[in-house]
């Protein structure tokens, strides 16, 4: 065996000619035996002929900030769906569900799950938009110029994200007031008598049928809740019906009484020695009684002054509403002021402190009213007596119940719950604030109006037995849709 037939046993491939003219083709097409003609695209295409992105990405970029992940369509369906569902599907169904809902517009403004849901919503459509922008430059990053694209492309996405950027945060501000105005649905009464109400004529009260809602307000500073309470109004709502009784008591009440064993009634136990608007600041200015009262989390203030009127007028009462009136002129303001229309001619007190300065009188006839003016309506004492004026703010506050529309509510409820936040506290969730507004602004339903002033009251000399009775008749007369004979 010679060393060639020796090679060849070793090595029994055949042999293979290549042809010259082969050997000269560019490294761009390679042919083998054994593999198929590759071809070599042009320059972004990978190994194995698979089509790159097309174009320079621009297009995709803008088509990006419109609607996220549909420049990604081709290379990743499955980001894009999501890109797509999170940047502008699950926004237009907020929106959609929120035209739907507009007639409950305050509630939603109140309702801390559904800023939360703003929040999110917002961010993911901002960060939806951002995340596209970023899946398109990568997939073009080899294209001239793309990191500039890219950058303009995030700057438009900024800009455009201004608007959903403020909802977001005015959502975050609303849902802190939120936290801070309105409580819980605990369904549980503030103060329940010990004893049934009874009327003139011995009838008894189904306390069951009636809920009780204790207004007060006063002229403190925003933010400030050491006032004195000059309006002192009881809203009694019958359940079932809707009909509503507002009842004021006059600032000037004496001699208010206090539960036997409660700390204000071993202070007083003849009865307090000042008006009864100058309670809530003795509470204010005792550390024991602030501890004792506001061992609940409820306002301590306003605590003692539910149980002072609960025992003295022998009522049930449910919850209250604690009003900063100067901090409530925002609150007026945001929602585009109110129109009252007045019989007579009403001189008006000074602006109150930052304030803008007021006419000294308005009306007769329709008077559009800031939240300025309106304070000042409310406040006024030189136009008559503080028995009128007790019904200037019932008027008031009915007047704001029936012309706060939804659209008002939805454009300015960021400053809403802000001059909320500096102006109001109160025992009621936000829904059930929003349903006593509206029960406020159906003028039919409030049936009564009463003033627990002369000649049905001495303020300065009071029968309490006599006065809880006029309110359980006030209260039976509700029940029954008739009226009382002690109101307008």
């Amino acid at each position: 065996m010679t060393l060639l037939d020796e090679h060849e046993h070793l090595d029994p491939a055949p042999r293979r000619h290549v042809d010259p003219l082969l050997a000269a083709e560019p490294l761009d097409r390679v042919v083998t035996a054994e593999y198929p003609v590759v071809e070599r695209g042009a320059p972004g295409t990978p190994l194995g002929g698979v089509a790159g992105p097309a174009g320079t990405g621009t297009a995709a970029l803008i088509a990006s900030i419109i609607v996220p992940g549909s420049g990604s369509w081709r290379r990743r369906w499955g980001l894009a769906a999501a890109l797509a569902m999170f940047g502008v599907l699950v926004p237009m169904v907020l929106a959609a569900w929120v035209y739907v809902e507009r007639a409950r517009i305050v509630a939603l403004a109140f309702d801390r799950t559904f800023l939360l849901a703003v929040m999110i919503v917002g961010v993911l459509a901002v960060v939806a938009r951002v995340a596209a922008i970023g899946e398109v430059a990568f997939a073009h990053r080899r294209s001239p110029g793309m990191a500039l694209r890219t950058v303009v492309a995030l700057l438009a996405t900024a800009v455009l994200s201004i608007p959903v950027v403020s909802i977001v945060s005015n959502a975050a501000a609303a849902r802190d007031a939120v936290s801070d105005v309105f409580g819980s649905d605990s369904g549980e009464p503030l103060y329940v008598p010990e004893t049934a109400s009874l009327t003139l004529d011995g009838g008894v009260v189904d306390a069951d049928a009636i809920t009780n809602i204790l207004v007060m307000g006063g002229d403190a500073g925003p933010g400030r809740w050491g006032m004195r309470t000059d309006t002192m109004m009881l809203i009694s709502v019958h359940d079932e019906s809707g009909r509503m009784a507002l009842t004021s008591i006059p600032r000037n009440l004496t001699s208010l009484q206090f539960p036997p064993g409660s700390p204000l009634g071993a202070e007083f136990p003849n009865g307090f020695d000042d008006l009864a608007n100058a309670l809530f600041t003795h509470v204010n200015t005792s550390p024991v009684l602030v501890d004792h009262y506001g061992r609940t989390g409820q306002q301590p203030e306003a605590m003692a002054l539910i149980e002072a009127v609960g025992y003295s007028l022998n009522v049930r009462i449910d919850d209250f509403a604690l009003v900063n009136m100067q901090g409530f002129t925002e609150v007026i303001d945001a929602v585009g002021g109110v129109t009252l229309e007045l019989g007579q001619t009403v001189p008006l007190p000074p602006s109150l402190p930052g304030e803008r300065p007021l006419p000294t009188e308005i009306g007769p006839g329709f008077v559009e009213m800031d939240g300025a003016m309106a304070i000042a309506y409310a406040r006024s004492r030189s136009a008559d007596s503080d028995y009128q004026r007790m019904g200037r703010q019932r008027q008031l506050l009915a007047a704001l119940g029936s012309q706060i529309s939804p659209t008002a509510a939805a454009g300015a409820f960021g400053a809403v719950t802000g001059a909320l936040d500096d102006s109001m506290r109160t025992s009621l969730s936000a829904g059930e604030f929003d349903t006593l507004l509206d029960q406020l602004g159906d003028n039919s339903a409030i049936t009564e109006s009463v003033g627990l002033a002369p000649p049905l009251v001495t303020p300065g000399s009071p029968d309490y037995n006599e006065i809880a009775m006029i309110v359980a008749g006030v209260q039976q007369a509700l029940i029954e849709g008739v009226p009382s004979g002690y109101g307008s």
